[in-house]
């Protein structure tokens, strides 16, 4: 702090053992004292709030890098889940895509079935419909729907 020797210090103190005098020096010495504990207090908490403040915004700072690259990484885990999920969906079409071609290969089972009535049965003088038409190389008694 002060850059005070021990020439000045006596000197001080003879100055001041003159001019208070030996009654009053101790209580001078007493005052003097308490009120330089009380500015060192002081300064010493200026000095421990900066501190403390710039550590703070040295750990604000550090949380923000922190909660950035937790987003970034937050963003990757959600791309790469949206990526799994379309690749599981992208497996559950191909077991089926390829039970198709498979069944492909597989003899095909026919099921018969009977004629409509409606067309047995229809009077002569009402005409069929485009979809009741029956192809004139069979007959009706022998025409039958298959079903795939």
């Amino acid at each position: 702090m002060l850059n005070i020797g021990m020439t000045e210090l006596l000197f001080f103190g003879i100055i001041a053992l003159l001019v208070l005098g030996p009654e009053k020096l101790p209580e001078a010495a007493r005052f003097v004292g308490k009120w330089y504990g009380k500015i060192k207090r002081t300064i010493s908490n200026v000095q421990n709030d900066i501190d403390r403040e710039l550590r703070l915004s040295e750990l604000r700072e550090q949380m923000q890098q922190e909660m950035a690259r937790i987003q970034e990484l937050e963003q990757k885990m959600q791309s790469q889940m949206h990526e799994l999920k379309q690749q599981k969906i992208f497996a559950e079409e191909q077991p089926n895509q390829t039970a198709a071609t498979d069944n492909k290969n597989l003899p095909t089972r026919y099921t018969f079935i009977a004629p409509q009535p409606s067309l047995l049965l229809r009077p002569q003088h009402q005409p069929l419909t485009a979809t009741e038409a029956i192809p004139p190389t069979t007959s009706q008694f022998t025409d039958y729907k298959v079903a795939v």
